[in-house]
């Protein structure tokens, strides 16, 4: 069971001025004051630093309205920031509330949330001074009563809102209040990355038998491309041959006419001044 030991507040609504309550022991803490003093303010403080994204709820039109709007005396500020520190008791000894006793601890005794709100629009959350996400935060307080479906916080009209509420409604806040909404949130985060996980797996398969395709036609290319080659170079060898074989057969046949010729003429017994002599033309 975590307790709430300190909240400091600044720029948050009517706390313009740094703030600081702390809760110290046990007991019940109380505030008192006149209607419109600002108590309802501090437990929007609370809520809204863990977490709370309705401005209605807050009781706003927009998130921008729970920063300080200024008053005559004062103007208005540029931010909203709530710093709330939580002490689990049972921590100390090594033990949590939410962990058998033969179990070391692992969480520290002490947990600090801090929430900002810029007028740029801009806003940051940090678990002990290191900047965290919203769903960080859920995860610390859920089935604690302090998560989205909170019973710890109830402000006037919320008890007749419960009783009146549809059963599904009625069943989220019991289900807190019984602390399994934790376990039923983890649940369907599980389902949600199984579904995740089987469709990249269906994209993966489709993904693989296109490639299949792909790989499929391109052995067909390169099967026809290496018999192309393979072709190619037997016919080069054959041609090769053949012009070969040709060569030789032209210089034989040119061998035998020019001794054909030169006994031609010699067998002429003339004047060689007055000999003309047509030779044919070689192929």
């Amino acid at each position: 069971m975590l307790k709430l030991k300190r909240v400091e507040i600044q720029g948050f609504k009517s706390f313009c001025d740094r703030t600081e309550l702390r809760f110290n022991g046990g007991g019940i803490a109380a505030i008192v004051g006149p209607n419109g003093c600002g108590k309802s303010n501090l437990s929007d403080a609370i809520s809204w630093v863990l977490g709370e994204q309705s401005a209605k709820s807050l009781r706003g039109a927009r998130m921008e309205d729970v920063i300080f709007a200024g008053t005559r005396d004062k103007k208005p500020l540029g931010m909203a920031s709530v710093t709330m520190t939580l002490v689990d008791p049972n921590a100390e000894s090594g033990v949590y509330s939410d962990q058998a006793a033969d179990q070391p601890a692992a969480k520290p005794s002490e947990v600090t949330i801090t929430r900002r709100l810029f007028r740029s629009g801009e806003s940051e959350y940090l678990i002990d001074g290191r900047h965290a996400r919203l769903r960080d935060i859920q995860d610390i307080f859920m089935g604690t009563g302090l998560g989205p479906e909170s019973y710890a916080i109830i402000e006037q009209g919320r008890i007749g809102q419960i009783l009146s509420s549809k059963p599904y409604d009625r069943r989220a806040v019991i289900e807190e209040a019984a602390g399994i909404t934790k376990f039923k949130t983890r649940k369907r985060l599980a389902e949600a990355k199984l579904e995740g996980g089987k469709q990249n797996l269906t994209r993966v398969f489709d993904i693989l038998e296109e490639v299949t395709r792909q790989v499929n036609s391109l052995k067909r290319q390169a099967a026809k491309a290496k018999r192309y080659s393979e072709l190619k170079t037997e016919l080069e060898s054959r041609l090769r041959v053949v012009l070969s074989g040709k060569y030789r057969l032209l210089e034989r046949d040119a061998a035998k006419r020019v001794v054909a010729e030169r006994a031609r003429l010699a067998e002429v017994a003339v004047d060689p001044v007055d000999v003309r002599v047509a030779l044919p033309a070689l192929p």
